[in-house]
């Protein structure tokens, strides 16, 4: 069946929705499943070139980076790219709250508004265009196949429903999902009697591949074995969005009895990194991302050290990131793998702190879900900065700092924030806002955007679910 699924998507699905959207995903994974087996050196120089022209691109056409960026020419950058991209300041959060036009140069290639979740407790806008997100999407499906995946396997997603519910999800979403053999399951309801059903799901339609947050399959593996519940192993465990602690890593191993592929990407890049079946480091998909680890001082860290990341997008023409601060923290790898692709490693990934709530029958509402109601439900533009505090069970406080002479968010966000909010405690409980000045940091200078004021409730994420759409 996945054979005449995956000669059906190939042939004749992935060809009408690259005319009917422009959307060369087809293209894009050739290119990618056939360069993954160069050596270092093509691979670095093809790097090196597509490093080249969105650096020149950017620098000469994309407004505050033709401001940051004088004196540095197309044919020097042509020259050293990777000089190049040294003279170009880090590009942070805050630039892209307060730079969105300035970050934007409309290419005709169709493009798209997106949101994060704020997971450092500051949402953004971020835009991007087709053959960006063609580009990503065929660097997960190459991920996939790293983990054993093909076209038309039995794909089970236990992933945010808040974007992908029936109430938002598209005819044509849901059309794909059939044809690819997608199921999504809601990552963020994850009650007693909601896990039954999926085991029940799973066991009338057995995954291939299963996919999730670590956080949110580690709860899901725990109730499976105080349940003495089980389902048909997949080929492979897909994790991301947490901390794939070596804890969480056997427990979904032994539950679900298969192998555990780690993966790394955020909302504004999609997938970046993944783990390949020598499971020693995770990939950089440099195909589609530079990643640079640098120290406080700016300076690249060595093997095993430990760096800030800074991305930058190769494919993104619309709204180029160049070396884009998003807030985790990883371990350099060692640069070659006995898988023999030439892909450069990452060892491990730090995480941010952060929290879940604690619902009345002890079953928590993961960090994420509350993210993505604040992403999905506010004006980035009516925040600074948020906090949503679990004070008891039935009491939460949703804190926020409005922009300068502003009422914050409006009466309908806050009563669809707190809706949300209620949705996910699957119980009815107290929301109240507050406009406040300023919110906090922890002593190590983290702003935290969810916090539980109940025991057992901590918890670990880095970087986020890349959750774009596929096509």
């Amino acid at each position: 069946m996945a054979h005449w699924r995956a000669g059906l998507l190939d042939n004749v699905v992935d060809p009408l929705v690259c005319a009917a959207r422009r959307l060369p995903v087809s293209a894009r994974l050739a290119e990618f499943r056939a360069a993954q087996w160069d050596d270092v050196e093509t691979m670095r120089r093809r790097q090196e070139k597509r490093l080249a022209g969105i650096l020149i691109h950017a620098s000469t056409r994309v407004p505050l980076y033709v401001e940051r960026t004088r004196g540095l020419s197309p044919e020097s950058i042509a020259a050293e790219p990777r000089a190049a991209l040294e003279e170009f300041p880090p590009l942070e959060r805050d630039d892209l709250r307060n730079h969105l036009d300035d970050l934007t140069c409309e290419m005709g290639r169709g493009t798209m508004s997106w949101a994060t979740g704020g997971s450092t407790g500051i949402p953004v806008r971020f835009r991007r265009d087709r053959h960006c997100l063609a580009a990503t999407l065929a660097a997960t499906q190459l991920f996939n196949e790293w983990a054993g995946g093909r076209r038309g396997d039995q794909h089970i997603k236990v992933l945010s429903e808040l974007r992908g519910s029936t109430r938002r999800r598209t005819i044509g979403n849901r059309v794909a999902d059939s044809l690819n053999s997608r199921i999504m399951l809601d990552a963020y309801r994850m009650t007693k009697a909601r896990m039954r059903e999926y085991v029940e799901v799973m066991n009338r339609q057995p995954p291939v591949l299963l996919e999730g947050y670590a956080n949110t399959l580690d709860h899901f593996a725990g109730f499976m074995q105080r349940e003495g519940l089980s389902i048909p192993p997949p080929r492979a465990v897909l994790s991301e969005a947490s901390m794939l602690l070596p804890a969480i890593r056997e427990r979904l191993e032994t539950t679900f009895r298969a192998p555990v592929f780690d993966r790394y990407g955020t909302r504004e890049v999609s997938g970046i990194a993944s783990e390949c079946d020598a499971h020693d480091g995770l990939h950089i998909m440099s195909e589609t991302t530079l990643l640079e680890l640098v120290d406080d001082r700016g300076r690249a860290v060595d093997e095993g050290e430990t760096g800030d990341v800074l991305l930058t997008s190769l494919w993104n023409y619309t709204m180029p990131l160049i070396r884009y601060r998003v807030g985790d923290r990883a371990a350099r790898g060692a640069t070659h793998c006995s898988c023999g692709r030439p892909y450069p490693k990452l060892a491990s990934i730090e995480g941010r702190s952060t929290g879940g709530f604690i619902r009345h029958d002890g079953t928590m509402v993961f960090q994420g879900h509350l993210m993505l109601v604040m992403g999905e439900e506010c004006d980035p533009d009516h925040m600074i900065r948020y906090q949503i505090v679990q004070e008891t069970v039935d009491r939460i406080v949703v804190m926020v700092v409005p922009p300068p002479g502003t009422t914050g968010l409006s009466a309908d966000e806050r009563e669809r924030v707190a809706e949300g909010i209620r949705d996910a405690m699957c119980a009815p409980c107290e929301v109240d806002f507050e406009l406040v000045d300023d919110i906090e940091p922890t002593p190590a200078g983290k702003h935290l955007h969810v916090v539980s004021k109940l025991p057992g409730s901590s918890g670990v994420t880095r970087g986020a679910s890349p959750d774009c759409e596929e096509p």
